[in-house]
């Protein structure tokens, strides 16, 4: 994935993982960023886990690998400020290897 021309990604390179369960297209696939190049971004954490609604409680089967890409592009292209969640540091310390497993709080109106 590319950072959206225009944008403080712009010119950057990001590599998505996606994983597939059994229980697809019905559950979400895990999908995390991996690689050198992890996004600095508040919905972003150092381990490549992204915070993003429609990877969990917002999935609709009707979603697809190109739509989940276009919501992560569009969510990397709103940032006007490169930092990392204000909890990373805990969070990478203790969450499970698979975002899916995380219960994920949005508060959007704070960045």
């Amino acid at each position: 994935m590319q950072g959206a021309e225009g944008t403080i990604y712009d010119k950057e390179h990001f590599q998505l993982q996606f994983k597939f369960g059994p229980s697809y297209p019905f559950e979400s696939p895990e999908v995390i960023f991996v690689g050198q190049n992890i996004p600095v971004h508040p919905h972003v954490y150092s381990n490549g886990h992204i915070c993003l609604s429609i990877l969990s409680e917002d999935w609709s089967p009707a979603l697809s690998v190109q739509s989940v890409c276009v919501s992560i592009i569009s969510m990397l292209s709103s940032c006007k400020k490169k930092e990392r969640p204000l909890d990373n540091d805990l969070y990478v310390k203790s969450c499970s290897q698979n975002p899916k497993h995380t219960r994920w709080m949005y508060h959007d109106d704070e960045i």
